[in-house]
């Protein structure tokens, strides 16, 4: 994996990301570490549980414009990864090279995602050209028939020529990059496929699969997922097994499958308080086409938009930080409950964080790009969150 141009900003961020990432304060020290941008929300198939085909009026069509593209760039400088998609098919947007390009200037890890369809000989060749890092390809059936109904409109003998014929011009040019992945999303149709999809990963040169529930939108289609199902536990084992056996990583993404079910809250209790903490609202920054930034995928509020006020106003404005104040006092929402990022936000882990701040910023005076000055800053913010935590003990 291509690691991010190391730059004065991009270390300096890393190790306030560090600071943050120990959750002993709401507000945040770093710019985002990752990006999402959903410089597309156009889509030409039709795969039968997607929002759009069960939302169609509730779901945005547009294009984020390469100028407004351009008032967030700056930003990149400052992240390690950007991911290059939103709910659409990135490469269905005229300008997407550019976008890629653009981004590609600030050193940052690029990635994006497709249906596979958009892999044909043109795109491929821009593909290389661009040094784009990392394509994740949506890809549901280990056959013709099961891919072809969850992908409807893509087609599966496509898709598999496309991704051949990108792995034969890597080897052509020599190039390393895009790497590429799978990424899955399981339900009753294809859960017993886990293991042949590793072997045709294997195949076809892909090195990583990333599991997912399906989330049902509607409760009809409650009876498609096998989310902590038997079935899915024993599929899974088995596509590990093969993975092991066959050198492709596997990975398991959980995403709460009934968003419509309300499950009961935990009782909020103020003598009792543990405090929660998630990750992505501290270090994640989505942007939408229209710009609109917030930290969580489940969360409907956004915190501002970021063609209007710049992205640090934003991550930490009063509305991104009583979100991740409610965390720490131990109020969690209702979107948070089965959710994979949420944890507790321990004396253990901001111990462990703090170290991990030592460490890069002494990978960060190593590398010579800093001056004495900020060297200087990062080493009184490190002792204040140390500060922090012996309160907090």
């Amino acid at each position: 994996m291509r690691s991010p141009v190391p730059t004065r900003l991009r270390l300096m961020n890393k190790v306030r990301a560090h600071l943050d990432a120990s959750f002993l304060s709401d507000a945040v020290l770093a710019l985002p570490s990752v990006y999402y941008i959903g410089l597309c929300a156009v889509c030409n198939i039709r795969c039968p549980y997607c929002p759009r085909q069960n939302f169609p009026d509730e779901v945005d069509n547009g294009l984020m414009s390469f100028e407004e593209f351009k008032k967030i760039i700056e930003y990149l400088n400052y992240a390690e990864i950007v991911f290059l998609f939103g709910i659409g098919e990135p490469f269905l947007h005229p300008q997407f090279f550019d976008f890629v390009r653009e981004a590609k200037k600030t050193g940052i890890r690029t990635s994006t995602n497709t249906h596979g369809m958009s892999l044909n000989a043109e795109n491929r060749e821009k593909i290389i050209e661009t040094g784009l890092d990392e394509i994740s390809i949506s890809f549901d059936g280990a056959d013709e028939k099961v891919f072809n109904f969850l992908r409807a409109g893509a087609d599966f003998k496509t898709v598999v020529g496309n991704i051949s014929a990108l792995q034969n011009l890597k080897k052509e040019r020599g190039s390393l990059t895009p790497e590429l992945q799978f990424a899955t999303v399981i339900s009753r149709h294809n859960v017993r496929q886990m293991p042949d999809l590793v072997q045709l990963s294997r195949k076809l040169g892909i090195k990583k699969i990333v599991f997912t529930n399906l989330i049902t939108l509607h409760k009809e289609n409650a009876e498609v997922s096998v989310a902590k199902t038997d079935l899915f536990a024993d599929s899974y084992e088995k596509a590990k097994l093969q993975g092991k056996r066959l050198g492709v990583e596997i990975e398991y993404w959980p995403q709460h499958p009934f968003p419509w079910k309300k499950d009961p809250m935990p009782e909020f209790d103020p003598e009792r308080r543990i405090r929660y903490a998630c990750p992505d609202l501290w270090r994640l920054g989505i942007i939408d086409r229209t710009g609109n930034l917030k930290s969580c995928c489940y969360y409907e509020n956004m915190s501002g938009n970021v063609f209007q006020t710049p992205v640090p106003d934003v991550f930490n404005n009063d509305l991104s930080r009583a979100l991740r104040r409610s965390l720490l006092d131990g109020r969690l929402m209702e979107c948070c409950i089965n959710c994979g990022m949420l944890r507790r936000a321990s004396v253990e882990i901001a111990r462990v964080e703090l170290e991990n701040a030592d460490a890069a910023l002494a990978e960060a005076r190593a590398s010579g790009l800093l001056a004495d000055a900020d060297i200087c800053l990062l080493e009184s913010e490190i002792k204040k969150y140390r500060t922090f935590l012996k309160e907090l003990s």
